[in-house]
């Protein structure tokens, strides 16, 4: 079994900076949380980008391949970050759709999404956003420890 040795210097360090971060570390979590996210959300828009467009009507022997321009356009236009909520203690923020928001056909945008991530009986499954959420999870962890770290060395020098 793998050990790892802990100094009590160690650890009285890393106390003396949670210490010191009081009401500071809110803002902290906030900022690593936020840049996280955001790295997730760009790859979902770069994805919505990339969605094919076919203004075709498809059938359940030819499914269409993609989704109408104003569709495409509805959904870059609704997705965005949702703004911080601390529930419990817990700093968390949403990435998707606003609701209700709809396209220029009146169209839900929310619905478009999740018709095209998981296929329709007349459309072809484009999983645009569970295949950014593969992508970029790691990178948003390690950015979100990035700086969370920076922002410790910095209130800890002040």
């Amino acid at each position: 079994m793998p050990k790892a040795k802990v100094t009590t210097n160690a650890i009285n360090e890393y106390l003396q900076i949670i210490r010191s971060l009081g009401e500071n570390a809110e803002d902290v979590v906030k900022k690593a949380v936020y840049e996280g996210s955001a790295i997730i959300a760009n790859q979902v828009s770069a994805n919505i980008s990339a969605i094919p467009i076919d203004e075709s009507w498809g059938t359940e022997s030819h499914p269409k391949n993609g989704i109408t321009a104003v569709e495409k356009a509805g959904l870059q236009d609704s997705f965005g970050i949702a703004d911080m909520q601390d529930d419990n203690g817990f700093i968390n923020t949403l990435i998707g759709f606003q609701q209700p928001d709809y396209n220029a056909n009146g169209k839900a945008n929310i619905m478009i999404a999740r018709a095209t991530q998981s296929g329709t009986s007349f459309s072809k499954k484009i999983p645009f956003f569970a295949n950014a959420l593969r992508a970029t999870r790691g990178q948003a962890r390690e950015r979100m420890v990035q700086v969370a770290e920076e922002e410790f060395k910095k209130l800890s020098k002040g």
